[in-house]
Formats: structure tokens, sequence, C-alpha cells
């Protein structure tokens, strides 16, 4: 009786894991995208660049409307404003971003330490101060959505990066 007790409390593990698996592939592709920032139904800032994934680390790189790279790794992040010629390197305990430790997840066992809800292609990711949204079609990420600290709403639409 104790075996299906607890195959029964593993059974649905399971089944979020390998539901985790398509948001863990889309977040380890490149890609470029186009970002919106609403304040209330205005939008008020526009940007657009990539995002290019790495071993344990990604890069994003804004290219309008001031080219900016971002080099994320697991400890730090390198901030370049190359308008400017400045860099900057932020330690990674200094951020507390979900959606970077969702960029980080290295395997599945870090994304699965997340606290994710799975709706359909819809995957929230919530944590004491915010949610998340990213919206997946097949195993790519479309959209991402979320309301950063100062209550800005981003709207951030993806696609794959060829070549």
């Amino acid at each position: 009786m104790k075996i299906y007790l607890i195959l029964f409390l593993l059974a649905p593990l399971n089944i979020d894991s390998k539901e985790l698996d398509v948001l863990f592939e889309a977040l380890n592709k490149n890609y470029i995208f186009n970002e919106i920032v609403f304040e209330n139904e205005l939008a008020i800032q526009k940007s657009n660049g990539e995002i290019i994934k790495k071993i344990n680390q990604f890069e994003v790189h804004i290219k309008q409307p001031f080219e900016e790279s971002y080099y994320v790794s697991e400890t730090e992040i390198d901030y370049i404003d190359h308008e400017l010629n400045q860099k900057q390197t932020i330690p990674m305990d200094a951020i507390n971003s979900p959606l970077i430790r969702a960029f980080l997840s290295s395997t599945k066992m870090h994304l699965n330490k997340l606290d994710i809800e799975i709706i359909d292609n819809l995957y929230l990711l919530t944590t004491e101060t915010q949610t998340i949204e990213f919206l997946t079609k097949g195993n790519q990420i479309k959209k991402i959505i979320f309301l950063d600290n100062l209550g800005y709403r981003h709207e951030i639409t993806l696609a794959l990066k060829h070549g």
C-alpha cells in the first residue's frame, strides 16, 4: 500500500516536470525581440534586440533606442553602454530577478525549483513580488509579460533568431 501511495504522490511531479520541458527548451533558444513598456495603457518606451543563450549564461543585445549589451552569468551581469562607452559589473546577489533566474536555468531541475503554474501554453512564474507570463507556441517563447518594480508593464514579443 505504501508503494502505491508514494507512486501516486510522485506522479504529479513527473507530469509537471514533463510540462516544464517545453519552457526549458524554449528558454534555451536564441531570439530577436521587440519590447514595449507601458505606463497604464500608454506605450512610453520601445526597444528591440536579441537574446543569445549560452551554457550557464546568456547575452542581451539591445539595438534601439540605445545600443546596450548585457552579459549575464550565474555570478554577475556585465553591462555595456556602447554609445557612452561605459561598462559596469553588477554582482548577481544584488539582483532579485525571476526572469533572469529562468533564463539562467541550466537544467530542468533548476527551472523546477521556481514557482511555475502551467495553463495550456501559458507559464506563470510567480514570486512574492512579481508574476511573469511566458506565452509559448510549440517549443518557442512568443511573448513575455510582467510588471516591473515601478509598476510599468513590459510586453516582449519574441521570434527565433536564425543564423
